[in-house]
């Protein structure tokens, strides 16, 4: 599905419990957010971050925002001298069509996006909570063709 060996692109979902998930080549690999600081990429590797929101919302205590705020800055910066993508979750959501989460619990929603991804990364075995959206990101990358 993924067979292009001159694409490298790494994804990232920067929440406390995000993920990545890179190709590079034909290899597609994973991990948790903690790997990034010893991760090695060759340097025509695509960033594609997802965007945070400036504004989270009542409901998101500031010390949580902060750790988000904190993360993707780092994100950021580790990868400042890469060609980088921030995308919204609205958009490589809505490029999925599977709808929104609406009044799932964020829970079901979680797992509806693990799901997904098992489906379309099926030979990918740490496909986890914390590395679904990264791999989402990294489909919408690819389908996107994004450069």
């Amino acid at each position: 599905m993924y067979q292009d060996d001159s694409t490298f692109i790494l994804a990232i979902d920067p929440g406390a419990n995000g993920g990545f998930a890179y190709k590079g080549g034909t290899t597609i690999f994973c991990g948790k957010n903690d790997e990034l600081a010893q991760l090695t990429i060759n340097r025509e590797t695509i960033i594609v971050v997802e965007k945070v929101p400036p504004y989270v919302g009542k409901f998101i205590p500031s010390s949580a925002a902060f750790k988000l705020g904190y993360s993707y800055g780092w994100i950021v910066g580790k990868f400042a001298n890469y060609k980088t993508h921030h995308i919204t979750p609205q958009v490589w959501q809505k490029y999925l069509g599977i709808g929104t989460k609406g009044q799932q619990t964020t829970t079901q929603w979680k797992n509806l996006l693990k799901d997904e991804a098992i489906k379309l990364f099926p030979n990918q075995k740490r496909i986890t909570l914390a590395t679904a959206d990264a791999y989402l990101l990294l489909h919408y990358a690819l389908k996107n063709k994004l450069s």
